[in-house]
């Protein structure tokens, strides 16, 4: 039988940013201890004295908190309906992307293991003493970070508190990936990296250009602009391209089956493919059906019907009634 381990060694974490929501009933403070690394511009902390269940969400390659904002509220207030206290979502943009990748201290190598210790590091300050973390949520990369995170806190004695009870999933691949199983995501981490924005003026004409000279869809396209920033006459990437492109790599050659087969004691996962994703085909998506039939795993397989691989975007109502209603 093996033991729990006392003392966790980790490699070097940062603290991220992040952004929170809440249902109705949660006051909107500021976190009990603000820090200059963390962005706080939708706080939600919980009644002083009142336990809250608290979930952090966070995102794709490219991505960041903003595109997950509007569905994580909704949650937080179907949440503390079926909870019956008050809910709060951290959105936490990963190192290199959004405001994290203003922050000083984050330093290479970008990969998945250096992610996922950022995040235990973040939910282990963020999270306050009292409060349940009820869930971990990553949709495509962050997925795989929320598994990442798993494996790094498994076992730790010392970390269990930040063992979530539950770990979501969203159109992620656990296995390595190529191919189909990452769509386009090469061709688009490439295009970003050659484009010269000193030959632009706004972040429209950056998405025109994408959608018009690279033959990128208006949708792709007019969300690759929401990263751009003006800066008096010039324009510049929220992100650090070349950390992204280090993360996905890492992404690709990373197998967390291991993680999947044996998840910590006391946490769900669960994973939901889009029904027009192929990143849950083949072996892998065959594997995880077979884990979900095993009434005696804690692993349960949704698919969220009509939806691509922004399910969050495509299905929003079908993925929040889906998620809410494991609660």
């Amino acid at each position: 039988m093996s033991r729990r381990r006392t003392v966790c060694t980790a490699a070097s974490a940062a603290r991220l940013a992040v952004d929170w929501v809440g249902s109705p009933s949660v006051l909107a403070s500021a976190a009990q201890t603000p820090a200059t690394n963390v962005r706080e511009t939708s706080t939600a902390s919980g009644n002083v004295g009142t336990e809250c269940g608290t979930f952090f969400w966070t995102h794709g390659v490219l991505g960041s908190s903003r595109n997950l904002k509007s569905v994580a509220k909704a949650f937080a207030e179907r949440a503390e309906k079926r909870l019956g206290k008050p809910v709060r979502c951290g959105l936490v943009d990963l190192r290199c992307h959004g405001a994290s990748a203003q922050l000083a201290g984050i330093r290479p190598p970008h990969d998945l293991r250096s992610a996922a210790n950022d995040f235990v590091q973040t939910v282990s300050v963020e999270l306050p003493e009292g409060d349940t973390l009820e869930g971990l949520v990553g949709h495509s990369l962050g997925g795989k970070v929320v598994l990442q995170y798993l494996e790094e806190i498994k076992d730790c004695e010392a970390r269990r508190r930040l063992l979530p009870r539950s770990a979501w999933v969203l159109d992620s691949v656990p296995a390595a990936a190529s191919g189909k199983l990452v769509g386009d995501t090469e061709e688009v981490l490439a295009s970003v990296a050659a484009v010269d924005l000193s030959q632009h003026s706004s972040p429209s004409d950056v998405a025109r250009h994408f959608e018009e000279a690279l033959g990128f869809s208006k949708g792709v396209s007019a969300w690759l602009s929401t990263s751009v920033v003006k800066e008096g006459t010039a324009l510049r990437w929220k992100f650090d391209i070349a950390g992204c492109r280090d993360l996905f790599q890492s992404y690709q050659t990373a197998d967390l089956m291991p993680i999947v087969r044996n998840p910590p004691s006391g946490t769900a996962v669960h994973f939901v493919k889009a029904e027009r994703s192929p990143r849950l085909d083949g072996d892998v998506g065959e594997e995880l059906g077979r884990l979900s039939d095993d009434s005696s795993h804690p692993l349960q397989m949704h698919i969220l019907k009509d939806a691509g691989h922004w399910l969050h975007v495509d299905q929003p109502r079908r993925l929040l009634e889906l998620m809410a209603g494991t609660l």
